[in-house]
């Protein structure tokens, strides 16, 4: 994160403050608590890109009548273990947790279908016409904390490459998933399919360039690993080459194209199209996996440990001090953060002062 923070502020501070400010933009006082909590628990793990960052974003949006403080959501469709709900412009957060509660649900309801059975199964909902969602970690955590997997992700508009052209053809198509585990910190994945403008402007604020690994194009189409020309006018590439690029193709199907909604060019920059039109919007795609379905709870969260320090128990690279898993740094970051403090990057402090 950006080495010049401002002060240290309490958790449940924070986290009241963001819903004041919500709550003054005119959305209702559940849904302002659903944003902070959501913005909370990514910066509270350290991933201040999209964390208490994005409250400025949002702001602008629900002042400028981009985004609806009260929108109506209403399920498009909803049938068997399946959804489609309509987020309606909102604040992007709500409306992909509403979709993840319901796809909740739905993985439960299969234990009630089941009779004399001890499990549940699965539960999908598609969330359209939405907004930034923010990251996946929220809508996982969601899953995990009723004992289930979650799986979440979302096409965007095009900011990423595709093999073939340096054009910006495809969407970087964040996802992550949750996994329960007995020692009480789930296994967390969340990621974007090639590096995300949060990070580029983050690596620019910290003078730092893009690793060799996920370097981009200039806007001449050369590669490069200065963020500041991919960021403006460049191209970040897909991570993997091909791989990556038929994984987000993958995610464009099961969200605008499964969804009814819009994919690929169909989603344009905010401001070039009237704010309500269908086509300017992202879709998401919430699954919820019960884990009682395959086994109890219990005996899952036991074999997990027992995955991860299988995975663990493997030689180190020079200069490593340990084999980590997913979400374990966030963790850690979590139990110093909430003892000592989230501290602010000093321009977000200011954006909050504003």
């Amino acid at each position: 994160m950006n080495k010049q923070t401002g002060q240290r502020l309490p958790v449940d501070r924070l986290k009241q403050f963001v819903i004041d400010l919500f709550l003054a933009a005119g959305v209702p006082q559940n849904d302002a608590i659903t944003i902070a909590d959501a913005m909370i628990a990514q910066e509270v793990r350290g991933n201040t890109t999209h964390g208490i960052r994005s409250v400025d974003m949002n702001l602008r949006g629900l002042v400028a009548g981009r985004i609806k403080p009260k929108p109506n959501h209403i399920f498009l469709s909803d049938h068997g273990m399946t959804a489609v709900l309509d987020g309606d412009h909102g604040v992007g957060i709500v409306g992909c947790m509403k979709g993840m509660r319901h796809a909740i649900k739905k993985a439960q309801s299969g234990a009630r279908a089941k009779e004399g059975s001890g499990g549940g199964g699965i539960g999908m909902v598609i969330v359209v016409r939405n907004n930034h969602s923010l990251a996946a970690t929220p809508y996982t955590l969601e899953a995990t904390k009723a004992g289930m997997s979650g799986i979440t992700f979302s096409n965007t508009k095009g900011s990423m490459g595709y093999p073939g052209t340096n054009a910006r053809a495809i969407g970087n198509t964040p996802i992550g998933f949750g996994i329960p585990t007995a020692c009480g910190d789930p296994l967390l994945y969340d990621a974007c399919l090639t590096t995300s403008g949060g990070k580029l402007r983050q690596w620019i604020r910290e003078g730092q360039q893009i690793p060799v690994s996920l370097q981009g194009l200039n806007p001449d189409g050369h590669p490069t690993t200065a963020p500041q020309l991919v960021l403006e006018g460049g191209t970040p590439l897909p991570i993997g080459g091909h791989k990556g690029a038929g994984l987000a193709i993958l995610v464009e199907i099961l969200t605008g194209v499964l969804g009814g909604a819009a994919f690929l060019s169909q989603i344009t920059p905010r401001g070039q199209k009237d704010p309500t039109d269908k086509n300017n919007a992202v879709s998401h795609c919430c699954l919820a996996i019960d884990i009682k379905a395959f086994m109890p709870v219990s005996q899952f969260e036991a074999r997990m440990m027992e995955f991860i320090a299988d995975l663990k128990d493997n030689p180190l690279t020079d200069g490593t001090d340990q084999i980590r898993i997913p979400g374990e740094r966030m963790a850690q970051t979590k139990r110093e953060w909430e003892t000592n403090g989230i501290p602010l990057e000093s321009d977000v402090q200011q954006k909050l002062t504003e």
